[in-house]
């Protein structure tokens, strides 16, 4: 029975200690400088995205212009084919305007596409100097915060490696395969360990078969079948 005294002298000491850590974690500024700090990682994503819109757009306008200047080579070719082999029959001319008339409509579809897309590339660096603005504006939130938490939490960490020492002390004197279980029920639900109170499970409050009491009052350790804790007396 000693070692189960053991155990439940550190696990009140450990307990302790993750109340201190978990008070840390609930601290308002901490949830102020998370925040801060996941704003800045939204931005510095939404930065990048804009980078590679703009790129994106940049390789589009020269692949356009390249198309663009093919179609007036071609309008020009055409030109000279008038110039030197002038159209003879009604038909041979309807053909020729009609090759010019759709050099002319690519010509324009390409230029107001580039126009779109410059339209778009200035709005992407506008966007683009407003999301480093506020980055930056962030950045000095979060260091300050930062600042502030580091000061605010000095003494709440010492409180909490104090604490966590007094437990390693009462750590030391528990049984290690006791301490092994411990800490793998602990991974699902804390506290670990419950006493059996008025033939309960005092983590749940489920009442136990008689069979269970007796092999719980005789010394051996058992898992309520309800919670997992290890229940002892």
């Amino acid at each position: 029975m000693e070692k189960f005294e053991a155990l439940w002298a550190y696990q009140e000491e450990d307990m302790k200690a993750d109340a201190i850590a978990a008070a840390i974690k609930r601290s308002p500024t901490r949830q102020k400088l998370e925040k801060a700090r996941d704003f800045i990682l939204d931005r510095q994503k939404q930065y990048k995205q804009i980078e590679e819109d703009v790129g994106a757009m940049v390789d589009r306008k020269d692949i356009i212009a390249q198309a663009i200047a093919r179609s007036r080579e071609q309008l020009q070719a055409l030109q000279k084919k008038y110039e030197s082999n002038p159209p003879q029959t009604a038909e041979e001319i309807k053909a020729l305007l009609s090759e010019v008339s759709r050099c002319r409509d690519t010509i324009r579809q390409y230029e107001v596409e580039i126009s779109r897309i410059v339209k778009e590339t200035d709005a992407n660096d506008k966007l683009s100097r407003s999301v480093r603005l506020e980055a930056a504006n962030a950045k000095k939130t979060f260091d300050q915060l930062k600042s502030d938490y580091e000061e605010e939490s000095k003494s709440k960490k010492g409180e909490l490696e104090a604490q966590r020492a007094k437990a390693k002390e009462l750590m030391d004197q528990v049984d290690p395969k006791l301490l092994e279980e411990y800490e793998t029920i602990k991974k699902h639900i804390s506290p670990p360990v419950a006493r059996l109170t008025h033939g309960q499970c005092s983590g749940c409050n489920t009442s136990l078969p008689s069979a269970i009491l007796s092999r719980i009052k005789g010394g051996t350790l058992v898992e309520c079948e309800t919670c997992g804790r290890m229940i002892i007396q």
